[in-house]
């Protein structure tokens, strides 16, 4: 936890988790409505574009994750910069 990408990604994982478990319920209806083909297909069309967005947004917090692993911003947290203290030697 010295990095603040470290912490922003840490969050990232755990709001996309959370946010995904929910989006399991309009899933598990689509495809309890599909199975059983008792809708038309019209009445679908909301839950579709829900789908879609749900889907689009999944990407895009896993792209930012991954580029958070990747590029590592620069920035050091309180508790970073107190341990890089600790470490350095000083002069007596």
């Amino acid at each position: 936890m010295r990095h603040y990408w470290v912490i922003a990604k840490l969050l990232i994982t755990v709001v996309a988790t959370l946010l995904l478990l929910v989006h399991m319920q309009p899933v598990g209806h689509l495809a309890d409505a599909a199975a059983r083909a008792a809708l038309a297909g019209g009445e679908l069309q909301g839950m579709r574009i829900q789908l879609i967005a749900d889907a689009a947004a999944a990407l895009l917090v896993l792209l930012t994750a991954a580029a958070l692993s990747v590029f590592k911003p620069r920035g050091v947290t309180r508790y970073g910069r107190r341990r890089q203290r600790e470490q350095i030697p000083q002069p007596h």
